[in-house]
C-alpha cells in the first residue's frame, strides 16, 4: 500500500470522527459537508490501483477500517432516534394535511 493510500484511509477515519462530533452537536449542515468529503475520499480509494499488501500494511488498513466502522456505528446510534422523530413529524404533518384537504377543502388531494 502506498503512503497516499494509507493517508486516504487516515483522512477518512478523521473525517468520520468529525462527522461524529457534528452529529453530537446536531450540526446537520457540517455533517452533510463532511459526508460529501468522505464519499469523495472513499471513491478515490475504490478506484485506486494498489499492489499486494504487506502484512504490516494490511494490519494498518484493517485498523483504519475498524476505526471507521466503529465511528459509523456511533453516528448511527445518535441519528436513528432523531430520524424516527423526524419521520413521525412528517407522517403527522401528512395526516394533518390530508384531514385538512378532506374536511376543509373537500378534496382528498
Amino acid at each position: 500500500m502506498t503512503n497516499a493510500e494509507l493517508n486516504l484511509y487516515a483522512d477518512v477515519a478523521g473525517i468520520a470522527e468529525r462527522m461524529l462530533a457534528a452529529t453530537q452537536a446536531e450540526d446537520w449542515e457540517l455533517l452533510e459537508q463532511l459526508e460529501a468529503t468522505c464519499a469523495s475520499h472513499i471513491e478515490r480509494l475504490r478506484v485506486m490501483d494498489t499492489p499486494p499488501l504487506t502484512r504490516e500494511e494490511l494490519r494498518q488498513k484493517v485498523a483504519y477500517i475498524e476505526r471507521i466502522l466503529e465511528t459509523d456505528r456511533q453516528i448511527r446510534r445518535l441519528i436513528e432516534p432523531w430520524m424516527a422523530r423526524l419521520s413521525d413529524l412528517m407522517q403527522s404533518s401528512g395526516t394533518r394535511r390530508k384531514l385538512h384537504n378532506t374536511y376543509v377543502t373537500g378534496s382528498a388531494y
